[in-house]
């Protein structure tokens, strides 16, 4: 699919509404997205309200900007206002701990007596909690909580790294925080919301409990193939619940544009929009990223200066904002479908290009590096902060960056990167710095500002990495291609004179199971809502995956012990088994060091 900024950057960027207009009509119409609303803020003003395509496909309903969407995540920034605006009340501190302020509600942190867990961790999603698990996040809770979802969810609120290091998205922690709010102004935290949040912005239905009125207004959603997918009540609605039409979700731009101040009423102070804007509590804002991740809030340039917002994705809904306070600009987009389609990064993309088109490159200036200093930074580094335990061998593998010099700076994951400071980078095609390196307890870390951090691993282990997976998976090939010739063999009943089945037979079965471990995971994973039910509870795909886990490393165990016990095998034979079985049993121990020896998905 031919979709990318790049190819937006080789386009000039529309001249006028009109065509912005167009060219997103054709857009949404070439990704399959059966309806989607668009606003579009100039000046601190709506430009452009539009509905495309129908919210409905049954019945023909059209999308108007008044047709009613899941925000998702989006939701995430108005939990990070309510905050702000008690933390300006005198109510609340960012940096107040966590089991002061909710001793009832239980979490794990190893480091809690030096590196407490607190209120800004929360929003900063530097908890080092893992996102939510499919048991968590495909619970239906009509009528439930914020404290029910939140306690239900509190086994898996257990730090990974200590709290504000590293930051990694997590649905947990804004909960959390939303159940903060609640006890803290003594209100229920949808009414909160509408009292004190989304009524003063002027959005007059939008709501995060779906009110008859809603409902009755709400777009259906549908998954990539065509179907409808059911609504999910959520039982974490602080960060996900939020619906609302294009027209009203625009307020949220113009008080972001507004600096607080929407229409003459003011939510928050200027300084506050600002602090959420500023990220302070990871090792990368301490670094010189603090234009990362902020609350419920963070960079969103594609193609345009300066682009901060959020976006979401729930129920097969997908959803973004974005706005530029230096420009008064900004859109939302809303979609009933599209997940899992790379349509937003394009989409807002062009957006961004049209409301920049009067704007000069402003790219932060360059700082001079000797090349000694770029040249120590160099080397491989492994993603150190995957969402889920679930997703962390594909992580570390596929996350993997490598780092070398290049003229005047460094090339990361194959793009070049130029120094604004002695320790951060930007791209070379971007304007402001998004990468920074830092030294913490001996390690040297690659640090994203936003979500994505990487520590630095010496050549020789990730040759060894590659090695001991090699031999696994050569191993494995070459069994599954001699399988036919021992099947003669055994036919011939000869096979028993040269050593037998075990010795050839357990390596492929140790392989076998392997496979079974980490490739059906990630059909879990990657097959949609059905497939993610499957992981969340014991099922025909979970208890397969427990099995494959427990099993691989003993068929391995045993595919060694024969290799070295028996004696009427070729030489080649046993060599096959007793490497392949030990690079298996190699690759054994890091999964039992990750927790994926006897895994249960439904907990991950």
């Amino acid at each position: 699919m031919a979709s990318s900024t790049a190819a937006i950057a080789a386009e000039p960027a529309p001249s006028s509404l009109q065509e912005l207009d167009q060219r997103l009509a054709k857009m949404f119409a070439q990704r399959g997205i059966p309806g989607a609303a668009l606003a579009v803020v100039e000046d601190g003003k709506v430009v452009l309200l539009k509905g495309y395509g129908v919210a409905d496909k049954a019945g023909g309903v059209q999308v108007t900007p008044d047709t009613i969407f899941r925000a998702a995540s989006i939701s995430k920034s108005f939990t990070s206002i309510a905050i702000m605006q008690l933390v300006e009340n005198g109510k609340l501190k960012l940096d107040a701990r966590l089991a002061d302020l909710t001793p009832e509600i239980s979490f794990n942190n190893p480091w809690e007596q030096s590196d407490p867990v607190r209120l800004v961790h929360l929003l900063e999603h530097t908890t080092g909690w893992s996102d939510i698990s499919a048991r968590v996040e495909l619970q239906n809770g009509p009528g439930w909580s914020v404290r029910r979802g939140v306690e239900f969810a509190s086994p898996e609120y257990v730090s990974r790294w200590r709290p504000g290091q590293f930051a990694v998205y997590t649905n947990a922690g804004p909960a959390v925080a939303g159940y903060v709010l609640e006890k803290v102004a003594g209100q229920d935290f949808a009414a909160y919301e509408r009292e004190h949040v989304l009524r003063p912005m002027g959005m007059a239905s939008a709501d995060f409990t779906l009110t008859p009125e809603l409902a009755s207004r709400l777009a259906k959603s549908y998954a990539p193939d065509g179907a409808p997918t059911p609504y999910q009540h959520i039982i974490m609605p602080p960060s996900g619940s939020l619906a609302t039409s294009v027209r009203e979700l625009a307020r949220l731009v113009l008080f972001f544009v507004g600096r607080g101040t929407v229409d003459g009423q003011r939510i928050l102070s200027p300084q506050a929009v600002a602090r959420i804007e500023h990220g302070e509590s990871s090792l990368a804002a301490r670094a010189g990223l603090g234009e990362g991740y902020g609350l419920g809030n963070f960079p969103l340039s594609e193609a345009g200066q300066g682009f901060r917002g959020h976006n979401g994705e729930i129920d097969s809904f997908t959803s973004v904002y974005g706005y530029s306070a230096a420009q008064g600009s900004g859109y939302v987009v809303l979609a009933n479908g599209g997940e899992g389609v790379d349509f937003r990064t394009p989409v807002t993309g062009l957006i961004q290009a049209y409301l920049s088109r009067k704007q000069a490159p402003s790219p932060a200036p360059l700082f001079a590096v000797e090349q000694g200093e770029l040249a120590a930074l160099t080397g491989f580094y492994r993603n150190v902060t995957p969402a889920k335990n679930l997703m962390r061998p594909y992580a570390e593998v596929l996350g993997m960056s490598r780092v070398t010099l290049v003229d005047g700076g460094l090339r990361i994951g194959g793009k070049p990167y130029l120094p604004t400071g002695k320790h951060t980078f930007r791209r070379a095609d971007r304007e402001a710095a998004s990468l920074a390196f830092a030294v913490q307890d001996g390690e040297t870390y690659l640090l994203s500002g936003g979500l994505g951090d990487r520590k630095r691993e010496a050549t020789w282990r990730i040759a060894s990495y590659a090695v001991v997976a090699a031999l696994a998976l050569l191993g494995g090939v070459f069994g599954l291609l001699a399988l036919p010739v021992w099947g003669v063999a055994a036919y011939r009943k000869t096979l028993q004179a040269k050593g037998g089945w075990k010795v050839r037979v357990m390596p492929l079965l140790a392989f076998g199971s392997l496979c079974g471990t980490f490739i059906l995971p990630l059909i879990g994973i990657s097959g949609g809502i059905g497939t993610m039910a499957m992981l969340a509870a014991p099922s025909l795909l979970s208890l397969p995956i427990l099995l494959c886990s427990v099993t691989f490393p003993l068929l391995a165990a045993a595919g060694v012990w024969h290799a070295v016990r028996t004696r009427h095998a070729s030489r080649l034979v046993r060599w096959h088994a007793g490497l392949t079985s030990a690079g298996i049993l190699v690759i054994a121990a890091y999964a039992w060091s990750i927790g994926w020896i006897g895994m249960r998905t439904w907990t991950m």
